[in-house]
């Protein structure tokens, strides 16, 4: 990007150059083409013309159209809009007389009769409306682009504050239901508990430090769901058969802290059984930059009541991550079967 001073000095040169040119085919090329050279004094006449042209533009396009044009005043400006056309067509009329442009004319063209102060000068009137339109014009696309701005400067503020509110309301569900494992462990294996509070400090740890941006490695992101799957195994049933299916990545690609733990976390928190049969699944790979994660497993409701209520937190949170970090890149199907009860996520995001 170009530096600020170097956008003004930019800018200014295009207008300069833009009037330039603007000057010289409206007021300076057609008399170029007439049977006579025109005096000094209507060259004169053609450059205060332009200047007085320049001042408008600027003028409207800079206060009057977006003090009063834009901002339900209306009448004003309409008043404005006239009064400066006559004032204009007035003014140029008083310095054609003061510089003598009819007298230096009808001399060159061995002519006595001299035009009227009062005579209507059409064509220059159809430059002062050229100018006026187009000055309103541009200040309307200035106030779209900025208003445009400003909308997406509220938007991202407001995605922003979601993305915190969602990650704040995704983290205590998930230690909640750790620590509710952890808990169970202390009653029956001692050195498995120390070794399940290790891997929480561990991912308390990620969660805490490196999550604060709105980006993780997908490496750190993998650690992390190793270790809750690790920590998960702890506590399953011998009827419950977990298959995790890791990948070696070609690219240390980014994505969004703690977005895919909410799928294992289901699969873990309604997929297992301690009377029948289970299989969980979990399958996470990336492929040409496409981050595919597939999670299989039966349902089971033998939780109480609280946990299944507060269940659906999570996954609620992280479609709508989903929709706001990785619009139009992301793909998430969930399959539900309630006669087999059978549950699959498949998600893939283009990273």
């Amino acid at each position: 990007m170009l530096p600020y001073k170097s956008k003004i000095g930019l800018t200014i040169f295009i207008h300069v150059m833009v009037w330039s040119l603007l000057g010289f085919i409206v007021l300076f090329y057609p008399p170029l083409t007439w049977d006579i050279h025109p005096p000094d004094s209507f060259w004169i006449k053609q450059s205060i013309n332009l200047c007085i042209m320049v001042g408008v533009f600027y003028f409207n396009a800079h206060y009057m159209a977006p003090a009063y044009f834009f901002k339900s005043n209306k009448y004003i400006f309409i008043s404005w809009f006239f009064t400066a056309i006559i004032f204009i067509l007035v003014l140029a009329r008083l310095i054609e007389v003061k510089l003598h442009v009819f007298e230096d004319m009808a001399v060159l063209l061995h002519s006595d009769k001299i035009k009227s102060f009062y005579h209507f000068d059409l064509y220059l009137l159809m430059v002062i409306l050229l100018v006026l339109v187009t000055s309103t014009s541009l200040a309307a696309s200035h106030k779209w682009q900025d208003d445009e701005e400003r909308r997406q400067m509220i938007e991202k503020q407001h995605i922003s504050s979601e993305l915190a509110l969602l990650k704040a309301q995704i983290n205590p569900h998930f230690f909640f239901n750790t620590l509710n494992n952890i808990y169970a462990l202390t009653y029956s294996d001692i050195p498995l508990s120390r070794d399940a509070i290790l891997k929480l400090s561990r991912m308390m740890r990620y969660v805490l430090y490196d999550t604060l941006q709105d980006k993780a490695l997908l490496s750190q992101e993998m650690f992390f769901m190793k270790d809750y799957i690790e920590l998960m195994k702890l506590r399953l049933h011998a009827n419950t058969t977990l298959i995790f299916q890791e990948f070696t990545p070609e690219h240390d690609y980014t994505v969004a802290p703690m977005l895919l733990l909410p799928f294992v976390e289901n699969a873990f928190k309604h997929g297992t059984s301690s009377l029948l049969k289970t299989d969980i699944e979990i399958n996470l790979d990336v492929q040409d930059g496409v981050l595919a994660l597939k999670v299989f497993n039966q349902i089971h409701y033998e939780k109480d009541a609280y946990e299944n209520a507060t269940g659906g937190i999570g996954l609620a949170n992280t479609k709508r991550r989903l929709d706001l970090l990785y619009p139009d890149r992301h793909h998430l199907l969930i399959t539900e079967d309630p006669l087999k009860k059978t549950y699959q996520v498949d998600l893939k995001i283009d990273l």
